[in-house]
């Protein structure tokens, strides 16, 4: 009988009790087949869900199954029940280990594939990591690249934010961004440069007011940041 797996089949056995006395309501051959047929029918029917790969499991499957006592559609009912034992033939149980060092071979590939997918997205889920990935790609040839595909490409990571919440104070840097994006004039962007350098020294804090004074400076030439 048929297993879940295509071309692997169980070698059943069965034998059949009626627990019904005589006279019975047909001939005793007719019992014979119909029993027979009942007791086929319902073992093909679990065993066809069955997995080849445990055979004890199996085995208790179909007995429990085939124990539960039946009745034929006859008047007086005749009552049955059945015992089983299963197991596999020579080529089968070849197959069957064909078939397991195949599923362990798979499974083991996809434990890997999946490890290395997850580890290339956390690596690239930071973008100065995913930018360099790009640039070293074994297709990237960014000495052909036009300035429009690279302002396009910088757009992105500009725009680039973390998917996970950052606080309050990664907020408040976010809105001074762009609150200095809004302004297109350079003496706009350089007045507010001086007025937060004037209030880092305010605040004891020079080394700050130097950095954005440095910053100040290479806003005004563009040229040295490249």
């Amino acid at each position: 009988m048929r297993s879940r797996h295509e071309g692997i089949g169980f070698h059943v056995v069965m034998a059949a009790t009626v627990h019904s006395d005589p006279p019975y309501a047909m001939a005793a051959q007719e019992v014979i087949d119909e029993v027979r047929a009942r007791v086929r029918h319902h073992a093909a029917d679990v065993l066809q869900h069955c997995e080849a790969f445990d055979l004890p499991s199996v085995q208790d499957r179909c007995a429990r199954a085939l124990s539960r006592v039946r009745s034929l559609a006859c008047d007086p009912p005749l009552r049955f029940a059945a015992t089983v034992v299963v197991d596999l033939l020579p080529d089968d149980q070849a197959a069957v280990v064909v078939l397991l060092a195949a599923q362990r071979k798979q499974a083991l590939e996809d434990t890997l594939r999946r490890q290395k997918a997850q580890a290339i997205a956390e690596e690239l889920a930071d973008p100065a990591t995913a930018l360099l990935y790009m640039l070293q790609g074994e297709k990237a040839d960014w000495s052909k690249a036009t300035e429009d595909k690279a302002a396009s490409l910088a757009r992105i990571f500009a725009q680039y934010r973390p998917p996970h919440p950052q606080g309050s104070e990664y907020a408040l840097v976010e809105v001074v961004r762009q609150f200095l994006d809004s302004f297109t004039e350079p003496e706009p962007k350089r007045m507010l440069y001086e007025l937060l350098a004037g209030s880092m020294r305010a605040a004891n804090r020079p080394q700050q007011a130097v950095s954005v004074e440095q910053l100040m400076d290479l806003s005004a030439d563009p040229q040295e940041v490249l």
